[in-house]
């Protein structure tokens, strides 16, 4: 038996309020919040590559044919290691001459300075013989003639001091030559090694055994790892809060899982005109194991820090829902230091608190899973 149509469509609106209080009345599983004190970073970020703070381009002094090359580009080298060599016997051969020659003016000095020396006891003597010669000569004891011999003489013994002076002068003079000649032939044969001008790592080579190369021909870039630092373009937004110094950590493309201390050491002041954006230099206080200078980076620059109560990005915005007695309640806060993730709460939650996500409806009935 059926019911009448004006008693089934009663029936069914009542159903559907119970239906719908029901629901109502069923919690809803909602995801929250607990609030902690804990430390809120606001940070900006700077997208650039790992470049050296010191970068030399290395090249021969001499020309001549690649003999040999020490290093591999990706090798550690220290300042003064050989990093190759060219062909320089040439110069090797012009070098054994001038060493003898720089030898033999030097003996050539030594001789004059005993010359010299036999002269000048040679001129004392014949100064004291004229000396003698005078005495006698006043005195009538010695004939004139030979007191013109005994000044001759002294005057010869002069004579010959001054010749031997002059011999020895050329002859320093000479070995002076000598030694200059030496020298360039030794820098020469000198040139004919490159050697690193500093610690740190070989990043290109560009030369190959064989092959023949002149002064100024580029051969290695050796940078150096002691100061690495990311040159990163940052918005020029940011500029107001950024200053030397400033605490950043470095994420490099290859390990975007971990990140690494860096330091504000500069902060550029031009900005460009197309992006709007300025450099900025942060150093890397700490090297990934594997890294290649020109990889990309991100640099995470720390603009503020406030140990505060806090709650994820987004889920508050002057107002925040929290559970109270069951039920997702309004609660009035003040939010202040926003980070990457979170937001500090000056006023109106209290750690402890729950804080509800943005979507549960005032009011509900809320069964609780804390967030991990």
């Amino acid at each position: 038996m059926s019911l009448p149509r004006f008693v089934s469509i009663p029936l069914a609106v009542a159903g559907l309020v119970t239906v719908v209080v029901a629901a109502r009345s069923w919690p809803v599983e909602a995801r929250v919040h607990r609030v902690e004190r804990e430390a809120v970073v606001a940070e900006v970020l700077g997208v650039g590559g790992l470049e050296s703070a010191r970068e030399v381009r290395v090249s021969f002094e001499a020309s001549g044919r690649v003999t040999s090359l020490a290093v591999e580009e990706g090798a550690v080298v220290a300042e003064g290691d050989v990093l190759g060599t060219i062909d320089v016997s040439d110069a090797s051969r012009e070098l054994a001459v001038a060493a003898a020659a720089e030898e033999g003016a030097e003996a050539a000095v030594g001789r004059a300075r005993a010359e010299l020396e036999r002269a000048r006891v040679a001129a004392v003597r014949a100064a004291a013989e004229r000396a003698r010669a005078d005495t006698l000569v006043a005195g009538g004891v010695m004939h004139a003639s030979d007191h013109e011999a005994a000044v001759e003489r002294e005057q010869s013994g002069l004579a010959e001091v001054r010749a031997m002076e002059s011999a020895l002068l050329q002859a320093e003079q000479g070995r002076e030559v000598a030694a200059r000649t030496r020298a360039i032939r030794a820098a020469q044969v000198e040139d004919g090694q490159l050697v690193s001008p500093l610690a740190g790592l070989v990043v290109t080579r560009d030369v190959e055994a064989g092959q023949l190369v002149t002064p100024g021909t580029p051969a290695f870039t050796v940078v150096s790892t002691d100061e690495m630092r990311v040159r990163a373009w940052v918005d020029e937004t940011a500029l107001g809060r950024l200053a030397v110094g400033q605490p950043a950590r470095v994420v490099f493309r290859s390990e975007e899982a971990r990140s690494f201390p860096g330091r504000v050491e500069r902060i550029g002041r031009e900005v460009d005109r197309q992006t709007h954006e300025l450099l900025v230099d942060v150093t890397v206080l700490e090297l990934p194991t594997n890294f290649a200078v020109g990889q990309r980076a991100d640099a995470w620059i720390e603009v503020g820090r406030a140990e505060a109560a806090s709650v994820p990005r987004g889920w508050c915005d002057g107002e925040c829902a929290v559970v109270e007695d069951g039920k997702a309640a309004p609660r009035a806060v003040t939010l202040g230091l926003a980070g990457r993730d979170r937001v500090a709460v000056v006023s109106g939650l209290d750690p402890g608190d729950l804080v509800l996500p943005p979507d549960v409806p005032a009011g509900s009935r809320v069964r609780v899973v804390e967030a991990p």
